[in-house]
């Protein structure tokens, strides 16, 4: 989910999709590609593609894809997200809970599962939940991607007569439930084997951030915890599967934990699922390399293949005889982000007649080969209930384009073939530029359409290509004409405060300078309102807003390209990242014992 008050989640946000989308600024180093994995190929394991090694495998500490994707086999959330229905579910939490709201506080009484153990042997209970809030909320673990998420939880009270029971009070925000999506638990006699939290309670964390900025204990606490012991060697979770070993740039290996407590659970939901005996993370990050290793059977699963290797793939007889290929949606869109401070793009007329100018559906299929499709609106299709389905995509027509710059007053007066128009008393050509990150084709092959297309109608558009680094810090400083980028989010609900309020322009995620006293009405309305039917209908009014305004030119959400051996003929793919979920890979062929 997107958040307001950080404009740090919006860059992991960017970078974790640049994982997705920035494929060809990889290093064209190849990892993996010894004979090592073929150990793993005749028993009951799973080998998965990551295209980098993990930064560091902490939950608390770690944001890359790479990370989150083997965490989640470790590690354990009190309700997370369920690959199939893509709805809020229980994993730790015995239930979702309800939320009740008391005194301007919301009030969610939790309970964990019956039987929830750690490795060894004790209850986990709501101590922990607490303790682990507060390795995120002690002022200098390195977290910073995660502090502002649960910074709204003010205090867990646990109940005196069952410890399983516990309750945390937080501000009132429609995605309170769903923040705890964000807080792994962790066992404290591991992560804290000298007790150095225990005298501090998750309120006083909260309350007196400020007071203990500097406090020893809390600084020994976090030099410990950010210690390489505890990100690259300790990796200690209540899940499914242990951390086995890491052989740097080249594998991380995960084991099956045996009479694991979540066993009896197995049919609740895909969480407390531990069919492979190990799973397997084959880095290879270099893309042609990996298609390779894929095709000679070295990799069980590969998801986000390039879509010409993947249709290509999907041509082969050899590949269909080995894989199933599936195309799930990703929880993303691609868009043009306009500058509505620029001179020639604050109009909106202006900004309307570039619509028209792009063509999208070439885009799609030049670059995505069917395997993408058009979005009008900040809200992914799928999410039926909250996309605005009276929104008209503004298509392909030149016409209508001309026919807007010349009432906005734009005129080729000096017969160059650029328009023109007085603008502060200066003739001003139609001219500007739009920034890419160079490496990612796709993007570019974007701005080369839209360029050709303006220059048509007499509109000359520079593109630019920047290094990602030096991209990042232009879009982040606001210093751009017109940019392309994506944005990804959760099957849930985001809040769109992050990037379409006004409070966020100045020290957020509004790139685009988008935002009036209407749009921030309806957004401070929604981030309150807990009744969804009505947040619903603040959903809808938001996207005509900007749809009407157009400071994003939105081009198309894509789908993942995955293939998975059909050694696992039942494995599903899904819109969770990574794809699909590898604990639930059943073999179907005899393994070696």
């Amino acid at each position: 989910m997107f958040r307001n008050n950080s404009w740090m989640l919006a860059l992991v946000a960017i970078c974790a999709l640049a994982l997705w989308s920035c494929g060809g600024s990889e290093s064209s180093t190849s990892g993996g590609s010894d004979s090592g994995n073929a150990e793993f190929s005749t028993r009951n394991s799973v080998v998965l593609h990551a295209l980098s090694d993990p930064k560091q495998l902490n939950p608390v500490n770690s944001s890359d894809n790479t990370a989150t994707v083997i965490q989640y086999h470790v590690f354990q959330y009190l309700v997370h997200i369920n690959y199939d229905t893509y709805e809020m579910e229980p994993v730790l939490a015995a239930k979702v809970p309800e939320v009740k709201e008391e005194g301007g506080k919301l009030i969610i009484d939790w309970e964990i599962r019956e039987g929830a153990k750690w490795d060894n042997g004790e209850q986990i209970t709501g101590k922990d939940v607490a303790f682990s809030l507060k390795t995120i909320k002690a002022p200098k673990t390195d977290c910073a991607h995660l502090k502002p998420y649960l910074e709204l939880v003010q205090e867990v009270i646990i109940d005196k007569d069952n410890p399983r029971k516990f309750t945390t009070v937080c501000d009132v925000y429609f995605l309170a439930t769903a923040a705890f999506m964000d807080l792994p638990i962790l066992p404290a006699y591991v992560y804290d084997p000298d007790g150095l939290l225990e005298e501090f309670t998750v309120k006083q964390l909260t309350e007196d951030a400020d007071k203990l900025a500097n406090n020893n204990i809390l600084n020994e606490f976090a030099e410990q915890f950010n210690s390489p012991k505890y990100q690259r060697e300790t990796i200690v979770g209540s899940g499914p599967y242990a951390f086995d070993r890491w052989d740097v740039k080249q594998r991380v290996v995960l084991k099956k934990k045996k009479d694991w407590w979540g066993e009896k659970y197995a049919d609740a939901n895909h969480h407390f699922t531990n069919s492979p005996d190990e799973l397997v993370y084959e880095t290879i990050n270099d893309w042609s390399s990996a298609v390779v290793s894929l095709k000679n059977e070295e990799l069980d699963c590969m998801q986000s293949i390039r879509a010409k290797d993947f249709v290509d793939l999907k041509g082969s007889e050899s590949f269909k005889e080995k894989f199933n290929p599936h195309t799930p949606p990703i929880f993303a869109y691609t868009y043009f982000g306009l500058n509505t401070r620029h001179k020639i793009l604050k109009d909106k007329k202006v900004r309307k007649a570039l619509a028209h100018t792009m063509d999208v559906d070439q885009f799609i299929s030049t670059t995505a080969y069917g395997l993408g499709e058009r979005v009008a609106s900040i809200i992914h299709p799928i999410k039926e209930k909250l996309y605005n389905k009276d929104l008209k995509l503004y298509d392909h027509n030149l016409e209508t384009a001309k026919a807007l710059l010349a009432e906005a007053g734009w005129k080729d007066t000096d017969g160059d073939k650029i328009l023109d128009k007085m603008i502060d008393g200066k003739k001003t050509d139609f001219s500007f530029e739009i920034n890419f990150n160079t490496g990612n084709t796709a993007r570019e092959t974007a701005c080369l359409i839209f360029q050709e297309k303006a220059r048509n109608i007499g509109i000359d558009i520079k593109v630019v290509g920047k290094d990602w680094s030096v991209f990042l810090e232009d879009v982040k400083n606001k210093d751009f004409d017109a940019m392309i980028l994506s944005w990804i989010s959760s099957p849930l609900e985001s809040d769109p405060s992050q990037i379409w309020h006004t409070n966020s322009i100045a020290d957020g995620s509004n790139y685009v300078g988008f935002g009036s006293p209407k749009s921030d009405k309806i957004i401070d309305k929604l981030r309150k309102e807990m009744d969804f039917d009505k947040r619903a209908v603040l959903y809808k009014e938001l996207q005509a807003e900007i749809h009407e305004e157009v400071p994003y030119i939105f081009l198309s959400a894509s789908k993942n390209r995955i293939a998975i051996h059909k050694r696992f003929p039942e494995a599903k793919a899904s819109g969770m990242r990574p794809g699909y979920w590898a604990a639930n890979f059943v073999v179907s062929r005899p393994v070696a014992q």
